[in-house]
């Protein structure tokens, strides 16, 4: 199993790397969009089953689906998260992803995991770890009206990542893979394993589906005031939108308090 994600001075990178590492993935491949502070990546550069490859304009020059197309072969699953992207399996918390994939997703060519959206709560300093200190997230049985696209309200539809067969896939979007080699997929629901169409989106996420599902993907999107602050100078998102501090906040809804991932953490230690 190997893991894609992308990296732009996110100071808990290595968190996120201790973390799939022990959820079953053999070789996370960090892809640096020009990090202004590389000593995030000291404790890794060294590691055999971490690879840290530096480009730039990644997004611009499409970057990660050329390398993915370089190294599909090698894998039998997949996996494409940002750095603040989580999938944890829910309805076995005591399971790793990997125990997942190797029982009840075992016929997949696809799976679709949707965001569960966490929140910082307002603190104004970025924690030392993230999953530990960061326990508050959306309630998904509320609507959150905001007119800002990226911010937007995701009652009736959130978006997914996905784990999927890279030999079924001759291209991989930021959401999901994209031009199948075959025409009779099997896409499914990480939910309740229902079948499901290969697209972006997970439709009517509710409370109970977070609770009862069987794998989530907690995002991390607003850490803190301070690491809001990074994104504005250094992210390119961000920067070509135009947001305010304020903008990022608007999204920050501490509603509930889950301790999934604060307590996936310790199963590993």
């Amino acid at each position: 199993m190997g893991l894609i994600t992308r990296c732009k001075d996110e100071y808990f990178v290595e968190e996120f790397c201790e973390y799939y590492l022990n959820e079953g993935v053999d070789q996370i491949i960090i892809v640096d969009d020009k990090s202004f502070d590389k000593s995030i990546y000291d404790n890794l550069l060294n590691h055999k089953n971490i690879t840290i490859i530096w480009e730039e304009n990644i997004i611009e020059n499409n970057f990660i689906n050329k390398f993915y197309k370089t190294i599909k072969n090698k894998f039998e699953w997949i996996i494409y998260v940002d750095i603040d992207e989580f999938i944890t399996t829910k309805r076995k918390n005591e399971f790793s992803i990997r125990n997942e994939l190797l029982t009840t997703f075992k016929l997949a060519h696809c799976i679709k995991i949707p965001w569960v959206m966490m929140s910082c709560n307002n603190i104004k300093n970025s924690p030392d770890s993230i999953l530990q200190s960061i326990t508050h997230r959306w309630d998904h049985d509320k609507k959150h009206i905001n007119n800002i696209p990226k911010f937007r309200c995701r009652y009736d539809k959130i978006e997914v990542k996905c784990i999927f067969k890279p030999a079924y896939f001759n291209d991989v979007f930021d959401h999901h893979p994209i031009r199948p080699v075959i025409d009779d997929l099997n896409v499914l629901n990480s939910i309740d394993n229902s079948v499901s169409t290969l697209d972006s989106w997970h439709h009517n996420l509710r409370e109970i589906d977070i609770k009862e599902g069987i794998m989530v993907c907690y995002h991390y999107r607003i850490i803190s005031q301070e690491n809001n602050q990074k994104k504005l100078e250094h992210n390119y998102w961000y920067i070509k939108d135009g947001y305010t501090h304020d903008d990022l906040m608007s999204s920050d809804h501490p509603e509930i308090v889950d301790f999934t991932l604060k307590k996936k953490r310790t199963y590993f230690k």
